[in-house]
């Protein structure tokens, strides 16, 4: 039996453990092992932070492709992966309490058949936050100011942290196809910077509006020509029916 989340730990009460038994072998089995993924996680995350807020953050952001394609996907990267270190403590500290561990293990269960309907509200929010960031007047503020630059970073963070919340609802499928769907929207923005002959953000010269059209376009087809063909792979791939017996 294969046990990915606390919402199945019921799964193994039957077996012949308590409760509390199966909370032990969860924490030791499941959660600790994570370890090796939470803990370069957390690494990164700092060490992304740190950067953004050095001489290397503010050269990124003195090119308006580099502040596209680099800075500001680190900065929401950040956000991602502290989100998930969040929610790995969240878990080693719900073994502890008896309620926080029947909240984690029911709670999931409850809400599965209607998961991808619950990212809507997470994920819209997130794109929101960063079209809102994404406005010329927004944009110009931040890179003129480090007041309302360390503001855009914030909030950057927190669109980041909301990206993993929603897709933490999504299946697989429905991830990848999530990613062309975000694809399309910055190869059409792309379009709009490439094409339109005046410049957007006034502190960025046309020039580097094209620069920036044209990498937004290079991501676009990039996230095609991966994405697709794992996605078809995904959906015509039968999973393997084998479901490993517990040891403790």
């Amino acid at each position: 039996m294969k046990l990915r989340s606390a919402s199945e730990i019921y799964r193994i009460v039957p077996l012949g453990l308590t409760v509390e038994e199966a909370r032990g072998w969860y924490l030791n089995r499941v959660l600790f092992p994570r370890l090796r993924w939470v803990a370069p996680a957390m690494i990164a995350t700092l060490m992304i932070l740190a950067s953004m807020f050095t001489e290397l953050g503010r050269l990124l952001e003195q090119n308006l492709a580099t502040r596209m394609i680099v800075h500001d996907p680190l900065v929401l990267a950040a956000g991602f992966l502290f989100a998930y270190v969040l929610t790995f403590l969240m878990q080693v500290s719900s073994h502890k309490s008896g309620r926080l561990w029947a909240v984690a293990c029911k709670f999931p269960m409850r809400l599965r058949w209607r998961a991808p309907e619950l990212s809507l509200v997470p994920l819209s929010s997130a794109a929101i936050l960063i079209g809102y960031w994404y406005l010329p007047a927004q944009l110009s503020a931040a890179a003129g100011s480090v007041e309302v630059g360390v503001e855009m970073q914030l909030a950057f963070l927190f669109a980041g942290a909301l990206i993993f919340v929603g897709a933490a609802f999504l299946s697989r499928r429905l991830k990848l196809i999530t990613l062309v769907v975000v694809g399309k929207a910055l190869g059409l923005y792309g379009m709009f910077l490439l094409l339109i002959p005046t410049a957007v953000y006034r502190t960025y010269p046309a020039y580097e509006q094209a620069y920036a059209g044209t990498a937004l376009v290079f991501l676009m087809l990039t996230l095609d020509f991966t994405i697709m063909p794992l996605w078809l792979y995904n959906y015509f791939a039968k999973a393997p029916g084998t479901h490993p017996s517990i040891t403790l």
